[in-house]
């Protein structure tokens, strides 16, 4: 038995609150406690990272992406 390789997935935004928005709404997708009221709840899947370039990497692996997303994916991040 092999083990599959994981390949992650990011889309890169250009400022910190474009992908915290992103990650909001996949969380809202998801339904976590958060957006079900409990403020102390889960509220993202994932969290933006800055990048060696000043850009935000948001790891998009298990979201459900919409077609423009998808073509927007990169697989290589550099962090700092």
């Amino acid at each position: 038995m092999s083990e599959e390789e994981i390949i992650i997935k990011y889309l890169i935004y250009e400022n910190e609150s474009d992908a915290i928005e992103r990650a909001d709404t996949e969380g809202a997708v998801k339904n976590y406690m958060y957006h079900r009221g409990d403020l102390n709840g889960t509220r993202y899947h994932t969290y933006p990272e800055i990048t060696a370039n000043g850009k935000y990497a948001l790891n998009v692996t298990e979201y459900e992406l919409t077609e423009d997303e998808a073509s927007s994916v990169v697989t290589n991040v550099i962090f700092p």
